[in-house]
């Protein structure tokens, strides 16, 4: 994610979600913060505040339900068991569910079908509250057919952004 060719994908990325009818008539979005290998959330979120959108981020619980706590640069942070920052307190500004939610994952199809990290929590959230949904994925994680498994239980995104690069994705 630290190549020129990575940046400028993000980019494309980033502008691609700035200019969707839905991520900018939704006045709550659902966001995670990024980690290490991941498309850097933080911009997203600045143009949130920018834009006087309420930012929510995902708290994880031990049966592997999650709910979402307003986010603001003032949320005490904690670091939960998977390395994920997560608010420290959550009893209120709870809101299920936000209006948007990015999703995150390692790779998507064109099916709308996303594989995530494992632990399905997002499915199981959207299964309880379905709300809209939109993906981003770099060139190298998006694929033209699935080729894992898909579960019963998984959960399609509503909208996949794709940033093509210089190239065709490497899998189509």
């Amino acid at each position: 994610m630290k190549s020129d060719k990575a940046q400028k994908e993000i980019n494309d990325l980033y502008m691609q979600l700035f200019d969707d009818l839905d991520f900018k008539n939704a006045p709550s979005i659902g966001i995670t913060l990024s980690m290490n290998d991941e498309i850097p959330t933080f911009p997203i979120i600045n143009q949130c505040w920018e834009m006087g959108k309420d930012v929510y981020i995902p708290k994880t619980f031990a049966d592997y339900s999650m709910t979402f706590v307003k986010y603001t640069k003032d949320t005490e942070l904690t670091e939960s068991s998977f390395g994920v920052r997560e608010p420290k307190n959550f009893d209120n500004n709870i809101m299920d569910p936000p209006d948007l939610l990015l999703v995150p994952g390692l790779a998507y199809s064109k099916t709308n079908n996303r594989l995530g990290f494992g632990a399905g929590y997002f499915d199981r959230y959207l299964a309880k509250y379905p709300t809209k949904t939109i993906s981003l994925a770099s060139s190298r994680q998006y694929y033209t057919d699935t080729p894992w498994p898909v579960y019963v239980l998984d959960k399609p995104i509503d909208k996949i952004l794709v940033s093509t690069g210089d190239n065709d994705a490497n899998n189509q």
